[in-house]
C-alpha cells in the first residue's frame, strides 16, 4: 500500500492514510471484539466493511495511477508495454515479499493448518477455496482479501492501458454491473454460500470498479467528482447508509444484507475518498484523520492487516505465559492485540518493507514533458 499522491500535483494525499487506519481498525474490532459484545448495535456495525473501504481505495489509486501514466504514456512516445511492466514490478515488490515472509515461515513451523491450505495461499486463491467450501481457513482467513486483490491486478492494468479511453467507463460501468448482478445470483441459487457472495472475487468487483469510476471522473469528468465534493454528501452518504444498514439488520432482511447493502457502503465509501482525496475534511474530522498515530497506522496498515489474525494466538500462546501477563478484560486485550501488530508492522516496516520498496526507483512510472 504505498504512500499516496494527491490528484493534481503529486503531493501526499494525508487524509486517504487517514482513512486506511479506520479501514484496518473496523477490520480489527471486527475480528477481536464485536463477537464478544452482545448488544445489538455493536453487532449490528459492519466493521468487516473496512475490507470494503479497502477495495474502493485500491480501485481508486491504481485506476488513477495507470490513466494517468497511460496519458503520459502517449506524450513522451513510451510503448505501453512498458508501463505495465512497471506496474507489475511495483506490486510484487508491494506485496509479495511480506506476504510470503509470512507464510512460509508458517509454513516452516507447521502453524495451524498452513499446510493444507498451502497451494491456496501461495496462488492467492483463498478465496475461491473458501467460496467453494464455504468455510473459514483459520488464521489466514483475512488473506481471501489479498486474493480478490491480486485477481483485480492480474487482468486491470490491461483492459485500462489496452483498450481505448474512451471505453474505460463502459468497461467500468460493465464491471460494477456484472459484480452486483453475480451477488444477486448467487444469493437466489446459491443461498447457503454466503462466502462465495462475499469472498469470490466478481462479487467484489463493484467496490473496486466503484473506486475506479471516482478515477475516471476526476480525470475525465471532474464536473461530476467536483459535484459530489462537498460535506453535505459526505453526511448525507453516511446517514442513508447507515439508516438502510440497520432496517436490513433490525428485521432481518437478508436479501438485503446479501445483494445491496455492501454496495451502498461503497458508494459511501467512495463519496468519502472523493473527499478525502482533495485533504477537505476540516476541523475535528482533519485533526484525527492528519494525527501522527493515525497517518503512520495507515501506512504501515498492509503490515497490520497481514499480522492481525495471528496476533492474539501468539499474544495467548507466547506472550503472555513469558511475561505472566494475564488479560481479562476484552476491552483491555483488544488493545494490547492492536498494540503488538503495531510493533511487528513498525518493524516489518523497517527492516523489510520500506528497504525493499526502494527498488521501485528501478521501475519508475512515466514523467510527462515539461
Amino acid at each position: 500500500m504505498d504512500e499516496v499522491k494527491k490528484q493534481n500535483d503529486n503531493s501526499y494525499i494525508i487524509q486517504l492514510d487517514g482513512l486506511r487506519f479506520f479501514a484496518i481498525l473496523s477490520v480489527m474490532i471486527g475480528h477481536w471484539l464485536q463477537w464478544q459484545i452482545n448488544r445489538p448495535f455493536i453487532n449490528g456495525f459492519p466493521f468487516g466493511n473496512g475490507v470494503t473501504l479497502f477495495f474502493v481505495l485500491s480501485g481508486f489509486l491504481i485506476t488513477d495511477i495507470l490513466l494517468k501514466n497511460k496519458i503520459k504514456s502517449v506524450e513522451i512516445s513510451i510503448p505501453k508495454s512498458t508501463l505495465l511492466k512497471s506496474f507489475y514490478a511495483r506490486r510484487v515488490l508491494r506485496i509479495f515479499p511480506l506476504y510470503f515472509a509470512t507464510i512460509l515461515f508458517l509454513y516452516f513451523i507447521s502453524y495451524q493448518n498452513t499446510r493444507q491450505v498451502f497451494p491456496w495461499l501461495v496462488t492467492f486463491t483463498s478465496n475461491i477455496y473458501e467460496s467453494i467450501h464455504n468455510t473459514f481457513i483459520g488464521d489466514f482467513n483475512h488473506f481471501w482479501s489479498l486474493a480478490v486483490e491480486e485477481q483485480f491486478y492480474l487482468f486491470w492494468p490491461w483492459l485500462i492501458i489496452l483498450i481505448p479511453t474512451k471505453h474505460s467507463e463502459k468497461i467500468i460501468i460493465g464491471l460494477i454491473s456484472l459484480s452486483i448482478l453475480t451477488k444477486i445470483y448467487l444469493f437466489i441459487y446459491f443461498p447457503d454460500k454466503w462466502m462465495a457472495n462475499s469472498y469470490f472475487t466478481l462479487s467484489c468487483m463493484h467496490a473496486l470498479g466503484i473506486g475506479a469510476l471516482i478515477s475516471y471522473w476526476n480525470i475525465y469528468r471532474k464536473d461530476i467528482t467536483t459535484y459530489f465534493s462537498s460535506f453535505s454528501w459526505v453526511y448525507t452518504s453516511i446517514l442513508v447508509y447507515f439508516s438502510i444498514h440497520y432496517i436490513g439488520f433490525f428485521y432481518k432482511l437478508n436479501w438485503l444484507h446479501e445483494t445491496i447493502d455492501n454496495v451502498l457502503f461503497a458508494l459511501m465509501s467512495a463519496i468519502i475518498i472523493n473527499y478525502a482525496s482533495q485533504n477537505k475534511f476540516k476541523g475535528i474530522a482533519k485533526y484525527i484523520l492528519e494525527n501522527d498515530f493515525v497517518v503512520y497506522s495507515g501506512k504501515i496498515s498492509y503490515g497490520l492487516y497481514v499480522f492481525h489474525l495471528f496476533v492474539p494466538g501468539f499474544f495467548w500462546s507466547y506472550l503472555s505465559p513469558k511475561l505472566g501477563l494475564g488479560v481479562s478484560n476484552k476491552y483491555t486485550a483488544c488493545v494490547i492485540f492492536y498494540l503488538v501488530s503495531f510493533v511487528m508492522a513498525h518493524i516489518s516496516w523497517k527492516l523489510m518493507e520500506n528497504p525493499i520498496n526502494n527498488f521501485k526507483k528501478y521501475f519508475p512510472y512515466l514523467k510527462a514533458k515539461k
